[in-house]
């Protein structure tokens, strides 16, 4: 079982290999101009690049020690597009199989900085690219459905809840659910304030969510894919699946776009 993650590591790593299987056949299949309905300043190819480029960024810090800081990001391809992305593809499983995943690593996680870390987030990273791909192509995407729970869970506690611990976070008054494949996620609304001592920037006032344990006033229940599909902005929520205040609904995903992309 991964150490950060609900599934097994081997479970993450197999949607990497089949989800970069698929991605790579699409490029081989439609022009590479075509754009990417999800990432509208993006053409196929510059989807392929960016997770390329990502795959081999994090095959390198896990695979080099990276601890304090992170390398400069690796150049897109010199050869040919497809051979090139399986290729990082590859080294990042092998990467991520072979090394201890319970050494020190750079990550942006504010409550883990081992190297397994970067085995559940690049699993999500993957299958979420994967969908950008498919909606190129002009298919529906679909997450196995755990993978898909997993990813609502991630993209719910580490980047929509709470804020550096250099600031504070103050409940707002919206109680809601999220709820697919047998997890629940009750969340308040909040807004986090503080000063960056990095930067010097000045925070008030920014939404964010907190756990909480009241009565929802708007839950949202689905499968899992669809719920992490509709976090990512990569589907919608059918109208069934929304019960209570829909606007809250609507102010739930437009606080997950700042956080995604």
């Amino acid at each position: 079982m991964s150490a950060n993650g609900n599934l097994p590591n081997e479970i993450y790593l197999s949607h990497v290999e089949r989800d970069g299987a698929t991605m790579a056949a699409i490029a081989d299949t439609i022009p590479l101009d075509t754009q990417v309905p999800s990432c509208p300043d993006w053409t196929l190819r510059d989807l392929m690049v960016h997770t390329g480029v990502v795959h081999r960024h994090k095959a390198e810090i896990v695979r080099d020690g990276w601890v304090d800081g992170q390398p400069a990001r690796p150049l897109g391809p010199d050869r040919d597009l497809i051979t090139w992305f399986e290729e990082g593809v590859a080294d990042l499983i092998t990467v991520l199989r072979t090394a201890d995943l319970t050494k020190p690593s750079w990550t942006w996680c504010a409550h883990d900085h081992t190297a397994d870390w970067w085995v559940r987030r690049m699993a999500h990273e993957t299958a979420i690219h994967r969908s950008d791909a498919e909606l190129s192509a002009g298919f529906v995407p679909r997450l196995d459905d755990a993978l898909g729970v997993d990813g609502a869970d991630e993209v719910i506690t580490e980047s929509m809840m709470g804020g550096p611990d250099w600031g504070t976070v103050t409940p707002a008054d919206r109680v809601f659910e999220l709820r697919a494949g047998g997890s629940s996620w009750v969340l308040r609304t909040a807004v986090f304030a503080g000063t960056s001592p990095q930067s010097g920037t000045t925070y008030t006032d920014l939404e964010t969510l907190m756990h909480d344990e009241g009565e929802p006033e708007m839950v949202v229940d689905t499968d899992g894919s669809t719920l992490d599909l509709w976090l990512w902005g990569r589907g919608t929520l059918p109208a069934t699946a929304v019960s209570g205040d829909p606007d809250l609904a609507v102010q739930v995903r437009e606080l997950a776009a700042q956080v995604t992309q």
